[in-house]
C-alpha cells in the first residue's frame, strides 16, 4: 500500500502525538481500542505536544526577547510549506513527559475521583468492575466458590487479568475446601484459575470503604 505525500506529511507533524498514545496504551488498563479511537487520541495528544511547545516558546521569548515561532499550524494547513523536524523533535520530547502524566491520570482516576466528589457522576472510570475491585487496596484475601466443581479456594491475589472478558487469577497460599460440607482438603503455594464466570462466586471476607 502507497503512502500519500499528505499521509506522510500528517504522520511525520503528528508523531509526537503517535508516541503519546502508545505509552498511554502500554502504561494503562483498557479495553481493546479501535483504530479511530487511536487515531483521535494520537490527534488531541499531539496538538497538545505542540501547544505545551508553544507556550514554551513563547516564555523563552518573553524571557530573551527574541521572536522563536512555531510552525505547525503553517505546516498543517499549508502543504507546500517546509515541515520543521527540530519542532517535530522538540514536540516529540514533551509528548513523552505529556504520554507519562496522563497515564498517571488514567491509572489514579483523578478526572473521575474529582467528579465524584462534585457529585457529577458515579462513574468509577472506563475499566469494568473485575478491574475497579481487584485494583482496590483494600483486596487482598478473597474466597472463590466453584459451583460447578464443588470447590472453595480461598488465599490472597497476587495477580489478575486486565479484564473481566479474560477471567484469570493467580492466588498464593491457597487453602481449598468441599464447598457442599466445607471439609478441608489440601493446601498449595500458588494457583492459577481461568473458568467461566457464570460458574464462580468471589467473595471479599474484608472490603474499604468506597471512596
Amino acid at each position: 500500500m502507497e503512502l500519500s505525500d499528505l499521509t506522510i506529511r500528517l504522520l511525520l507533524l503528528f508523531f509526537p502525538g503517535i508516541i503519546a498514545t502508545l505509552i498511554l496504551d502500554k502504561l494503562t488498563t483498557h479495553r481493546g481500542r479501535e483504530l479511530k479511537d487511536f487515531i483521535l487520541y494520537s490527534f488531541i495528544l499531539g496538538l497538545t505536544s505542540y501547544s505545551i511547545l508553544y507556550i514554551a516558546v513563547e516564555i523563552i521569548n518573553l524571557i530573551n526577547n527574541t521572536t522563536l515561532t512555531v510552525q505547525f499550524i503553517e505546516a498543517l494547513t499549508n502543504g507546500k510549506s517546509t515541515i520543521n523536524i527540530k519542532e517535530v523533535f522538540f514536540a516529540t520530547l514533551i509528548s513523552f513527559i505529556l504520554g507519562v502524566l496522563v497515564s498517571i491520570m488514567v491509572n489514579r482516576k483523578m478526572i473521575h475521583r474529582a467528579a465524584q466528589k462534585l457529585k457529577i457522576t458515579k462513574k468509577f472510570g472506563d475499566s469494568d468492575v473485575w478491574q475497579y475491585i481487584f485494583e482496590s487496596p483494600d483486596i487482598e484475601w478473597i474466597t472463590i466458590r466453584d459451583l460447578s466443581n464443588d470447590l472453595v479456594y480461598q488465599g490472597w491475589v497476587s495477580a489478575y487479568s486486565d479484564t473481566h472478558d479474560n477471567n484469570e487469577l493467580f492466588l498464593r497460599d491457597v487453602i481449598v475446601y468441599r464447598n457442599s460440607d466445607g471439609s478441608r482438603l489440601y493446601e498449595v503455594k500458588g494457583m492459577y484459575l481461568t473458568k467461566n464466570k457464570d460458574d464462580l462466586i468471589i467473595e471479599f471476607p474484608q472490603i474499604g470503604q468506597p471512596q
